[in-house]
């Protein structure tokens, strides 16, 4: 559930809830601290769990995107499409079936293209990283909320525009060995019992 579905449906006030966690929305943690009356964190990615991939020497000089392009993805769709077209950047797409097979790919491939939806970090933010492998977020980097430390990462770009996006992709396969000598830190992963005690913090 959505903050946003969260905080319009009859959930709260049917169930007793001690605390609230964000796990990919920590741009809305000030609005929903506000309507809420119990504990609200955001602890990006909480108790989430990615797999994890062997990144390979020469990955392949392509920007990747991994994902549906079906009718609730409209954003996504035009810029893969747009990319596609305008063919200024090697650019691959593809779908997948499970985590790992994603992972894989990831691990295969120089950089990799997210595409958050819903104002949200989603879990390709996570995952891209659990498999060692640089990305460029297509969006704001205010999804992060107060989680700066993410924006500052050596291995996540930020792109507003498809102009944007090519310029920074050709300026980074410009230079493959530097690109492919940028350090990928796996996910800071939550404890059950330390992300319980934070979450529960008055």
């Amino acid at each position: 559930m959505t903050p946003t579905h969260l905080l319009r449906s009859p959930y709260l006030e049917a169930e007793p809830h001690d605390a609230v966690l964000l796990t990919f929305n920590p741009a809305m943690l000030t609005a929903v601290q506000q309507r809420l009356s119990v504990p609200v964190r955001a602890l990006p990615p909480t108790f989430f769990r990615y797999p994890v991939a062997e990144r390979v020497p020469q990955p392949r000089l392509e920007l990747l995107h991994v994902g549906s392009l079906g009718p609730h993805h409209p954003r996504r769709r035009e810029l893969v499409t747009a990319l596609q077209a305008r063919g200024r950047v090697p650019f691959c797409h593809a779908t997948t079936t499970s985590a790992e097979q994603a992972a894989a790919l990831y691990a295969q491939h120089a950089l990799v293209l997210n595409v958050p939806l819903s104002h949200d970090l989603n879990h390709r933010f996570f995952e891209v990283m659990a498999a060692g492998a640089p990305q460029v977020v297509f969006g704001d980097p205010g999804l992060v909320g107060d989680h700066r430390h993410l924006v500052e990462r050596p291995d996540v770009f930020w792109a507003s525009t498809v102009d944007e996006l090519e310029a920074l992709v050709l300026r980074l396969f410009a230079e493959p060995e530097r690109l492919r000598a940028i350090p990928v830190a796996p996910p800071l992963y939550w404890e059950i019992k330390d992300l319980l005690k934070a979450a529960l913090a008055p």
